[in-house]
């Protein structure tokens, strides 16, 4: 992608429109002014982002957002600024890279340094995480961050769901204390939640991170959230990992036994704030707790998609019922915290990330399905009263708020159970190879519809119903980077193949057209030729863990349950066989 302009930045920097951030080819220019000219023009006023000119009654544009990032890199020629990949409406994605000599992926990798990539407002209602961003690049600009820089690359994008972020209503997120003056949508343009794309990869803003992910190989990746949850909690951030038990379990011990606590106990010693992990009070009596959602174990969520790549993933959710201006200042305060560690700690970051990376997975039980186990302790969980605020621009839907300043004699707790990890409830074996035999139709199938959807069926409109879902699976693997090959002769295979015993759709659309397809039945030996052209997934690799979620049959979340696999498995009448077969041998 080319460069954003940071060139001749002056104080009309702020007011620029769409046309004016542009260049020909929707590109932005490379070189930086001399940082002392730019200091001397990026005073004052300059500095304040849109909530701030206008007392956190609005939240920024994407004009908005360009405009901030390109003056910051103005400011300090440390911050190069690039694109990435394009929203579904076409709106570049922005990147800022600061802490290699300059944007690309090639310059990022060769620092040798720790790589966080962070990314706000993937759903465009719940804003502060590309106001805070926005907060941290202005830090930057001052110097203020230069000791992180030392040992760690920084990739900030403010605004991922940019298309959302345009469609502005003062009526979206009714409950959200504001800001008043309107936020965008949870959906992207295509009526899609972002935060549902991670294995599916249908939007192009998906496949433009899964594509960031592949090129510039972060050790740390942060999504950030505003969750409504429970008008009465007290706590004014929560966080979560990814949920996946198929996790490293290193790197799921140093984010939930040392990071998180870290900087948990450091905000409530510096700032008093009271945080804990995402989830609410559900149940009544002695089921009463704290919980989770056992739904974060699957990689359509971000942040678990983070895990399962072996990156450190971390989620942020703000509390809605706070005030705007809270939201940002404790989402700023998550970024300073947990940056602090992970550029003190760059060493440990590198060594859990490159070990989960070269860990083979081969041969061992994996999680196909889970559930949340309780913890062994008890938990103090706060709660605090939120009141009832009259909207002066939406008639009858008051939204919620904690006011800042509250008494803390208002705020109680109670130790209750809590549900915050997962465990299998189903397991089967990660094979060495997953092959998709390049089949004939069978002459009585009555063709299946295109994958569900509103991108299925991408690359694979035309053959047999093996070669459309073939062309689908090739597609969505090289969206995810995982490698893979095709089969040039015919050759003998050795392995296993999945008898169907149930084969059913759910009735209720998702995500689009979608309609979660479920298998059940067996594995059993099977020795067979497999016909040049057959797609051979090796298990040998980094993402083997996606790989594995993606392929299995028995998957919540791979290819099979969002009917990316429907060319043959929607056939009727239905298959007997689950068309991908797995071995523990390798596969020539």
């Amino acid at each position: 992608m080319k460069p954003l302009s940071v060139s001749r930045v002056t104080r009309a920097v702020c007011v620029l429109t769409s046309s004016a951030l542009f260049l020909a080819g929707g590109a932005l220019s490379a070189q930086a002014p001399a940082a002392k000219t730019a200091r001397a023009s990026a005073s004052g006023a300059q500095w304040l982002t849109r909530p701030e000119r206008t007392d956190y009654a609005e939240t920024s544009r994407y004009d908005d957002v360009i405009a901030y990032m390109k003056q910051m890199a103005a400011v300090n020629p440390n911050i190069h600024l690039t694109t990435y990949g394009y929203t579904t409406e076409g709106r570049p994605l922005p990147l800022a890279v600061i802490g290699a000599p300059g944007a690309s992926a090639e310059q990022v990798l060769a620092t040798n340094k720790t790589r966080v990539y962070i990314q706000g407002n993937i759903h465009a209602g719940e804003v502060e995480g590309k106001e805070a961003l926005l907060w941290l690049l202005r830090s930057i600009a001052k110097g203020e961050r230069n000791a992180w820089l030392k040992s760690t690359v920084l990739l900030i994008n403010p605004i991922y769901n940019a298309d959302g972020n345009e469609r502005v209503s003062v009526a979206n997120r009714g409950s959200q204390a504001g800001p008043v003056g309107g936020m965008g949508t949870r959906e992207n343009a295509q009526g899609l939640d972002l935060n549902r794309d991670g294995t599916k990869m249908e939007t192009a803003e998906a496949r433009s991170m899964a594509s960031l992910l592949t090129r510039y190989q972060p050790h740390v990746a942060m999504d950030l959230h505003t969750t409504d949850g429970s008008s009465n909690s007290g706590f004014t951030m929560t966080y979560e990992t990814s949920l996946n038990p198929n996790n490293s379990k290193a790197q799921m011990s140093l984010l939930r036994d040392v990071l998180l606590p870290e900087i948990t106990k450091n905000v409530k010693t510096k700032h008093g704030a009271d945080w804990f992990y995402y989830g609410g009070v559900s149940g009544t009596g002695e089921q009463r707790a704290w919980r989770s959602d056992a739904e974060l174990a699957k990689p359509r969520y971000t942040s678990t998609y983070y895990g399962v790549r072996n990156i450190l993933g971390l989620l942020t959710e703000t509390y809605s019922y706070a005030s705007f201006k809270t939201r940002i200042v404790e989402t700023y305060w998550f970024l300073e915290e947990s940056l602090s560690y992970v550029a003190s700690h760059g060493e440990t970051v590198r060594d859990v990330v490159a070990k989960a990376n070269a860990e083979s997975i081969i041969g061992q039980q994996l999680a196909v399905r889970q559930q949340l186990v309780k913890a062994p302790a008890l938990q103090r969980i706060v709660f605090a009263p939120t009141i009832s605020v009259r909207n002066p621009y939406v008639a009858d839907r008051p939204y919620r708020l904690r006011p800042d300043g509250q008494d803390r004699a208002a705020v109680t707790s109670e130790m209750l159970p809590f549900f915050g990890t997962a465990e299998p409830t189903e397991t089967t074996l990660a094979p060495r190879v997953w092959v998709v035999p390049m089949t004939a139709a069978p002459a009585a199938a009555t063709p299946a519809p295109a994958p569900g959807g509103f991108g299925g069926g991408r690359g694979g409109a035309q053959g047999t119903p093996t070669q459309r879902m073939m062309a689908t699976v090739i597609d969505r693997l090289e969206a995810h980077g995982i490698r893979y090959r095709v089969t040039t002769a015919e050759q003998p295979f050795s392995g296993d193949r999945f008898k169907i015993a149930t084969n059913t759709v759910e009735t209720r659309e998702y995500q689009g057209t979608h309609k979660g397809r479920t298998l059940t039945g067996a594995w059993e030996a099977t020795e067979q030729t497999l016909p040049a052209g057959s797609l051979v997934i090796p298990m040998d690799q980094p993402l083997a863990r996606l790989a594995f979620i993606l392929m299995d049959p028995r998957s919540d979340d791979g290819f099979m349950w969002w009917n990316l696999l429907d060319a043959v498995l929607g056939q009727s009448p239905a298959p007997t066989y689950y068309p991908v077969l797995r071995s523990m041998n390798a596969v020539p």
